[in-house]
């Protein structure tokens, strides 16, 4: 069952630019199914019917164009990191937990010009919720390192993909990162 204390985070973050966020909040959006409507209406104050459509037409769309298998469902190389564990932006200074591995970088060709650091493409990239935000990062390996504080991250995405927090580890749960494209 879906968080229903996530869900006013989700409609915020519906209309995010970043291909990330939007396909994570889509993802999470599908797991309420037909009950999507009424859920949305019990927000206060409750979006409005245009958003209200707007959202199922939107998850119907995702749904549609991500059911099929993924060309990829093979193991990522192995890496340093591993989802749940914290790390930090070498450059930026946030840090986050890991929730995904791409054995290289994903993203497609703007993205990745638009890209400030721009780190090579063929090593293992990370998907990143960051702490202290409702944000999510695609961070290359080159650019990560080991975090040294044991403290939780603080990122409403924390309880959709984590079961749980021991000794500075998120325990990754079953839902998986949104498929690629």
């Amino acid at each position: 069952m879906p968080d229903p204390a996530q869900l006013h985070h989700l409609v915020r973050l519906a209309d995010d630019p970043s291909p990330v966020v939007r396909d994570a909040v889509m993802t999470a959006l599908t797991e309420w199914g037909e009950d999507l409507e009424d859920a949305l209406l019990t927000l206060e104050p409750p979006p409005s019917l245009d958003v209200i459509t707007t959202l199922r037409e939107e998850v119907d769309t995702f749904i549609h164009t991500t059911a099929s298998p993924s060309e990829d469902d093979t193991p990522p190389p192995a890496s340093p990191f591993r989802p749940g564990d914290l790390v930090r932006h070498r450059h930026y200074g946030y840090r986050g937990v890991i929730v995904d591995v791409d054995p290289e970088c994903r993203a497609d060709d703007e993205w990745y010009a638009s890209n400030r650091t721009q780190p090579p493409k063929d090593q293992p990239w990370y998907h990143v919720l960051v702490d202290g935000s409702q944000s999510a990062t695609y961070a290359a390996q080159t650019n990560l390192e080991a975090d040294e504080e044991d403290d939780p991250v603080d990122n409403p995405f924390v309880g959709l993909f984590f079961a749980g927090f021991e000794g500075g580890l998120y325990l990754r749960n079953d839902r998986p990162w949104p498929p690629r494209p």
